[in-house]
C-alpha cells in the first residue's frame, strides 16, 4: 500500500491553487527547485502525470483533477487532528444551576455531551426554583444558570429562548370537568404556578391547590396518581403524562422566557467553554 506525504500534497494543492510554482514557493517558504523536486516526486510515487505544463500555463491533467479533491480533503483533515491535538487541554470546576423541570428532561442531554467532550472539566449542578437560581448566579453562587426569566430585570442574563406552556395531566378526563380544578405546582415563587393561576383566575374559573411540591419527581408522581393538572413547558412534559388538549377549554398560557445567566466578567475558560455548548446545544432544539 502507497502512502502519500502531506507535505507533497500540501505543495501539490498549493501550486494548483495559486497556479504558479514561483508563487507556490514563495507561499510555502521553499525554493522553486524544491517546489518542483516535490512535484516530481509525487509523480513518481503515484507513476501518473498531474501537470499539463505549457510555458508558464499549469494546468491539471485528467488524474491531477481527481487528486485535487482528495487532496484538499486529506489536508483539511490533517489540519483539523493538529488543531484539535494542540489546542490545550481546559480543566476546572464550573458550578450549574437548572430549573427543576429542565434538569429532569431536557438538559441532562446537554450536559452530559459537554462532559464526554470536556473530561478534564468537573461540573457542579444544582436545581432549583428559577427565582432563587437567578439571584444566586447575580450574587456570584453560581458560574452558569438556566432559568426561567422573570419581570425582575437579571445583569446576568445573556441570551433568551421561548417556550410554550401547557396543561399537562395524567389522560384521565373527570378531571377536567371538575367545578374547582385541582391545581399540582411547585412552591411559591414558581413561574409556571404564577401563570397557571393567573390563567385560571382570568377566565373566572375555579382551583385549589391540591398538592405541591419542589421538585420534578414528586410534580410528575401527583400527575399520574390523578391529583390534579400541572403546568410544564412543552419541550419538558415527560412521556408518562399528557398534554391537555386545547379543545377541552382550558384558559391558554403566555409563552415563557427561558434565560442563560452568567457573570461575563467572573466566567473562566471551562465556564465559557459550557455557555457555548449550552447556547448552541440549545438554539439547535428550539430551531426544531
Amino acid at each position: 500500500m502507497i502512502n502519500i506525504p502531506t507535505d507533497l500534497l500540501r505543495t501539490f494543492s498549493t501550486v494548483n491553487d495559486l497556479g504558479s510554482i514561483t508563487r507556490a514557493a514563495e507561499t510555502l517558504g521553499r525554493s522553486q527547485p524544491a517546489i518542483s523536486l516535490q512535484l516530481q516526486r509525487l509523480e513518481d510515487l503515484l507513476q501518473i502525470s498531474l501537470f499539463n505544463r505549457s510555458g508558464r500555463k499549469i494546468t491539471l491533467t485528467e488524474e491531477g483533477e481527481i487528486l485535487r479533491g482528495y487532496a484538499k480533503q486529506i489536508l483539511a483533515q490533517n489540519d483539523e487532528v493538529i488543531s484539535r491535538l494542540k489546542t490545550p487541554k481546559v480543566g476546572g470546576v464550573v458550578r450549574v444551576g437548572l430549573p427543576n423541570d429542565f434538569a429532569v428532561s431536557l438538559l441532562p442531554t446537554i450536559l452530559g455531551g459537554f462532559t464526554s467532550a470536556h473530561d478534564g472539566i468537573t461540573l457542579e449542578v444544582d436545581c432549583g426554583i428559577s427565582r432563587d437560581l437567578i439571584q444566586a448566579v447575580d450574587k456570584n453562587d453560581y458560574d452558569v444558570v438556566i432559568a426561567l426569566c422573570s419581570d425582575t430585570p437579571s445583569p446576568s442574563l445573556a441570551k433568551t429562548w421561548s417556550d410554550r406552556l401547557a396543561w399537562v395531566g395524567n389522560g384521565d378526563t373527570a378531571l377536567l370537568t371538575q367545578d374547582t380544578l385541582p391545581l399540582i405546582v411547585y412552591p411559591q415563587g414558581c413561574i409556571y404556578r404564577q401563570r397557571s393561576v393567573d390563567a385560571l383566575n382570568r377566565a373566572g374559573k375555579k382551583w385549589r391547590i391540591s398538592y405541591s411540591s419542589p421538585s420534578q419527581s414528586g410534580i410528575e408522581a401527583a400527575v399520574k396518581a390523578g391529583l390534579g393538572l400541572t403546568v410544564l413547558s412543552e419541550k419538558t412534559v415527560p412521556d408518562s403524562l399528557e398534554v391537555v388538549p386545547m379543545e377541552s377549554g382550558y384558559p391558554g398560557l403566555a409563552d415563557v422566557e427561558v434565560g442563560l445567566f452568567y457573570r461575563q466578567g467572573d466566567l473562566t475558560e471551562a465556564g465559557l467553554r459550557l455557555v457555548n455548548y449550552i447556547t448552541a446545544s440549545m438554539d439547535e432544539i428550539h430551531q426544531e
